[in-house]
């Protein structure tokens, strides 16, 4: 079964836009935990004043804790203390988040985080199985694939052969006994398609949560999206 992960991002823009209490991730954190969502992640960045205050953060939740960080090796160890339970390494400069595990920064970060007890740690990638073995390679606990080239499909065709290919490179994860979750322009139609075929660990939503909240509520929106995940 898989479980949700309410990605903060999109609050945490909207809340630094209007500064308003119901747009404020601290505060949707309350309806987060008394419904039972399993995960919750955002992305560090050092220029936003609500993830300044990670311990607070850390302290409201007993969801697994991800923090999306950069290959820079300074803001890993100031986030280390908070303790989250994991890390997910990303790249904020590709327009996906993904990284290219070749780089000697991604290199010398993973050896610094599995060094860390009680800490996971997961790469975020293209679903490319040169990728997946490089990750496999590097002794990973977890990768998350990013599925927003499935939302930027137009047509029947194009979003089955993007699927297919997502799809592949969990199941050879999986084989290999590789943790995946997946995130990245996530909806109904793409979770219910994926969920149909494939078993992943986590489903990152953020962005579709948003927009739902606006039409029906956030506590309604977050109930029939965790629905959706955990049905199965």
């Amino acid at each position: 079964m898989s479980y949700l992960e309410i990605n903060l991002d999109p609050f945490i823009s909207l809340e630094e836009l209007v500064h308003a209490p119901l747009t404020n991730p601290l505060n949707l954190l309350s309806y987060v935990e008394s419904i039972g969502v399993s995960g919750v992640s955002f992305t560090y960045r050092e220029n936003v004043n609500l993830v300044r205050d990670i311990s607070t953060l850390r302290s409201m939740t007993g969801c697994r804790f991800n923090i999306r960080v950069p290959a820079n090796i300074e803001i890993v160890q100031k986030i280390l203390p908070i303790k989250p339970d994991m890390l997910t390494v990303i790249d904020p400069k590709s327009l996906d988040n993904t990284i290219e595990i070749h780089s000697k920064d991604i290199k010398v970060l993973v050896n610094t985080i599995l060094n860390s007890e009680d800490l996971g740690l997961a790469l975020r990638i293209q679903p490319k199985i040169k990728l997946l073995k490089e990750a496999y390679q590097l002794g990973v606990d977890e990768v998350e694939i990013a599925t927003n080239d499935l939302a930027k499909e137009k047509t029947h065709k194009g979003f089955l052969l993007v699927l297919e290919k997502i799809t592949h490179t969990i199941r050879i994860a999986t084989k290999n006994n590789l943790r995946v979750s997946i995130g990245g322009d996530l909806d109904r139609r793409i979770i219910t398609a994926l969920n149909e075929v494939v078993d992943v660990e986590f489903i990152s939503v953020g962005n579709a949560l948003l927009s739902q909240s606006l039409i029906t509520g956030f506590e309604s929106a977050l109930k029939e999206l965790m629905e959706l995940v955990e049905k199965s």
